[in-house]
């Protein structure tokens, strides 16, 4: 009985042992494939195209975009009435000293720009500086038909000086870029080139490829901190709004420094303008303070003034909403510019913007 038993517990445990190097040496068993999705942003920001406002209305509701002034900042030269047909003309490359000529037709321009300059590439062969040109101005005859005239000229000549379109970025920030069709301010220029968001196969991978504008990307172009003043006939050192095409000093008010609001979506609303193209929330701006300053009754007119000396004729209501009041400021008749002189304002401007006092 004894050796019964030794035989059977020897025999158990030459089973164990087997069993326990067969677990060792068995290959495991393949784990389930993983269905990864791309990571649709990474694989196409290093060669992001633009792919035009056409492709983005396909799925996108355009609504009164047309119409408002983001659009309208550029339009094509069928959109005027022309005294005469303009063709062909000489122009030189104003942004490299008058160095070098073109020839360029003018009825085969890109636009209109602001309703002011004719906007045109010159061809590569010319030479010249840059890609893009201001190579005419448009003005308005008195019987509603426009001309076209010099934008600038040859210093002590009267040939046509070409100014560069250094203001491409903000009015064309498309033009030029790759698969771009468009001249304006359209979808991709606050979200930016759609060729990623496009080609996304899931709801998942479209948001991740198309970012969502913030106050930063109005603020790119609507800029808010003042500057200095360096025209000819400033005053030294004097430091100006932002009056061109700012939402100005907007820097100073409490909107922005306790970042209690969302900042310029709080008011504007680019994605839903009204009939005649206004970007604000309420067309009655007052009701759109009051639905955060319940009881209160502000007149915006008063609390955002307007400057009139803007020599671009960009009229931008001030946006500190009395951080930098309107007395705080003097215009420079020499410049058109305003200049902030209060001394409370300007300590303040400097501990916020230090690179301004030196």
């Amino acid at each position: 009985m004894r050796r019964l038993k030794i035989l059977v517990l020897s025999i158990l445990t030459l089973v164990i042992i087997t069993l326990v190097a067969a677990c060792n040496t068995q290959t495991p068993a393949p784990t389930t494939p993983q269905t990864s999705t791309p990571n649709v942003t990474q694989t196409a920001s290093t060669n992001l195209t633009y792919v035009g406002e056409q492709t983005c209305q396909s799925c996108h509701k355009k609504g009164n975009y047309d119409k408002t002034p983001h659009h309208q900042s550029f339009k094509p030269l069928s959109a005027y009435k022309f005294d005469k047909t303009y063709g062909t003309v000489t122009v030189y490359d104003g942004a490299a000293n008058d160095a070098k000529s073109a020839s360029i037709d003018l009825s085969k321009a890109l636009g209109v720009q602001m309703d002011t300059y004719v906007i045109a590439e010159i061809p590569k062969t010319a030479g010249f500086a840059k890609q893009f040109y201001r190579v005419g101005r448009v003005t308005k005859n008195s019987d509603g038909t426009y001309k076209i005239q010099s934008a600038g000229l040859v210093k002590g000549t009267q040939n046509w000086s070409a100014e560069d379109y250094s203001c491409l970025e903000c009015h064309s920030p498309g033009m030029g870029k790759a698969g771009s069709p468009d001249l304006t301010i359209t979808c991709e220029s606050c979200h930016g080139p759609g060729s990623a968001h496009i080609a996304a196969t899931s709801d998942d991978q479209r948001k991740a490829t198309m970012p969502l504008p913030t106050s930063q990307t109005c603020l790119k172009c609507h800029k808010s901190d003042p500057t200095k003043d360096t025209t000819p006939g400033a005053t030294p050192g004097a430091i100006i709004t932002t009056n061109h095409y700012g939402t100005r000093d907007y820097t100073f008010s409490k909107h922005n420094t306790t970042g209690m609001i969302n900042g310029c979506l709080t008011c504007h609303i680019p994605h839903a303008p009204d009939a005649k193209g206004g970007l604000l929330r309420n067309a009655n701006p007052n009701e759109i303070c009051a639905t955060c300053h319940a009881g209160k009754n502000y007149d915006v007119n008063t609390i955002m003034w307007d400057n009139k000396s803007d020599p671009h004729g960009h009229i931008t209501p001030d946006h500190s909403f009395t951080a930098v009041p309107e007395s705080a400021t003097k215009v420079n008749p020499k410049t058109k510019n305003v200049e902030i002189t209060d001394p409370t304002v300007l300590n303040m401007i400097k501990k916020a913007l230090p690179n301004l006092a030196k």
